[in-house]
């Protein structure tokens, strides 16, 4: 039943605080929120977010918090569950350490801040990123094992004690209270990657885990408890059954508090900049930086040649099938040919006609996709390199690399500009320019109360 690792995350957790926080950090939070909140206000349009309200309507009573763009409310849970799946509804939510970040820590904040009744600028600051930095260590303990290994969709796995993290940030719990609420989350992780290939359940990932979390929080508030080794236990604790039970263990204890307060691993997150699972962008890129030269319209392509490693083929190497909106766009036979054919993978490009049209069909039979071991356990972070070889014999290449983090920054004002592309026709203009700049001054708000409020449009 020992538990020392469990107990100095939750002491870490329960020791953050707004004032420690290097002001890059913030600066990159509060981007991050904007970006959250765009995305979460596009993605409660979509068809999945409104049968997702439709069933929590049918079957809870009315609650405190706000579910984004609509007059609805429902308890702290089920709210972060709706609006994070909203943010993950159409693949644009951010990528990094540990996730789909901002969804999962974001609707878990804010539902806990209309709960209790108040959250400051500088506390929301604080919790998204101790959810980011919590979870992104859990992530590192385990490696790619879960992910790759045993194909659980890792954002909705470590995203659930991101959520729990934040929410507990906001409930201002003890570190006692924080061990158990780790119990909590770990239990109730979960998420099958199987859900890829077909209706809606992709869209949820996101939502379950901020649902778990945001509710494994608030039972640890309120005394209920759970074993104090999440993580230790070596028969059915989290790494050791999200690694398989190996012998010897393939987890390694001591990253789940290497480093904490030192590096800051939310400044590794990658905001997107296109419509599409993260491993797709570094191929979109490279298309982009050969397209600047040598802008060849879609006939004269031979052939189009991707090499990638081992576990991001399986990811998205997958054949093309058009079937739904969801499956085309983690597929990167369908994101190659539609970005050669117009230049853009945004929403725009994935509508029930294009997935299938014979143009887009076409295209990708002359589209190989390989695996290269020299590329295996690398990151989409370094990329992967693409060929385009055209009728005349000329072989144009790139090694792309998904823009979006610190060393390949997009910068506020970019994502500003994405809000408000994402964001005309749910909110007025002068809505849109209110939550730039609440979201531009976070740090600086007595309350966020403001902001929530702006989200109702």
């Amino acid at each position: 039943m020992d538990g020392p690792y469990t107990r100095a995350l939750a002491e870490n957790i329960a020791g953050s605080s707004f004032s420690k926080l290097p002001a890059s950090v913030v600066e990159f939070a509060k981007r991050l929120v904007l970006d959250t909140l765009g995305v979460g206000i596009y993605g409660a349009t979509l068809p999945w977010s409104d049968r997702l309200r439709a069933t929590a309507q049918a079957m809870e009573a009315p609650g405190r918090v706000s579910v984004w763009c609509t007059p609805l409310r429902f308890s702290a849970p089920t709210a972060a569950m709706i609006n994070a799946t909203a943010v993950h509804a159409f693949e644009l939510d951010d990528v990094g350490p540990g996730g789909h970040n901002g969804s999962v820590t974001l609707s878990s904040a804010l539902a806990i801040a209309q709960h209790t009744g108040k959250l400051s600028g500088p506390e929301l600051i604080n919790a998204l990123v101790t959810g980011i930095e919590a979870a992104s260590r859990v992530n590192n303990s385990v490696g790619r094992i879960p992910h790759e290994g045993m194909g659980f969709h890792n954002p909705g796995l470590m995203g659930t004690f991101a959520s729990m993290t934040s929410a507990a940030c906001a409930l201002r719990l003890s570190a006692d209270d924080i061990v158990h609420a780790l119990g909590h989350a770990g239990q109730q992780a979960a998420s099958l990657m199987f859900t890829h290939h077909g209706g809606m359940g992709k869209r949820l990932l996101a939502g379950q885990a901020a649902r778990a979390g945001t509710f494994a929080a608030l039972l640890a508030q309120n005394g209920f408890t759970n074993a104090p080794n999440v993580f230790e236990a070596e028969y059915g604790g989290f790494c050791a059954a999200h690694t398989g039970n190996r012998n010897p263990p393939a987890y390694d204890l001591t990253q789940i508090t290497k480093d904490w307060g030192s590096l800051y691993d939310t400044e590794r997150i990658r905001f997107k900049m296109w419509a599409t699972r993260v491993p797709n962008h570094s191929t979109c890129e490279a298309i982009r930086t050969i397209r600047k030269t040598h802008p060849a319209p879609a006939h004269q392509i031979r052939q189009v040649r991707i090499r990638l490693g081992k576990g991001y083929l399986q990811n998205v190497g997958w054949t093309y099938t058009p079937t739904t909106i969801t499956s085309a766009q983690l597929n990167l036979y369908y994101v190659c040919a539609i970005m050669l054919l117009e230049n853009d993978v945004f929403t725009a490009q994935f509508t029930e006609e294009k997935i299938r049209d014979p143009k887009v069909l076409d295209l990708i039979k002359r589209i190989s996709i390989s695996h290269d071991p020299a590329l295996d356990g690398k990151s989409y972070v370094e990329g992967n390199p693409v060929e385009i070889e055209l009728t005349d014999g000329k072989v144009l290449s790139a090694w792309g690399k998904a823009r979006g983090d610190k060393d390949n920054p997009v910068h506020y004002e970019d994502v500003a500009e994405k809000f408000a592309k994402l964001t005309t026709g749910q909110l007025s203009h002068q809505k849109q320019k209110e939550i730039i700049e609440l979201c531009d001054h976070l740090e600086t708000l007595p309350d966020v109360s403001a902001l929530i409020a702006a989200t109702q449009g």
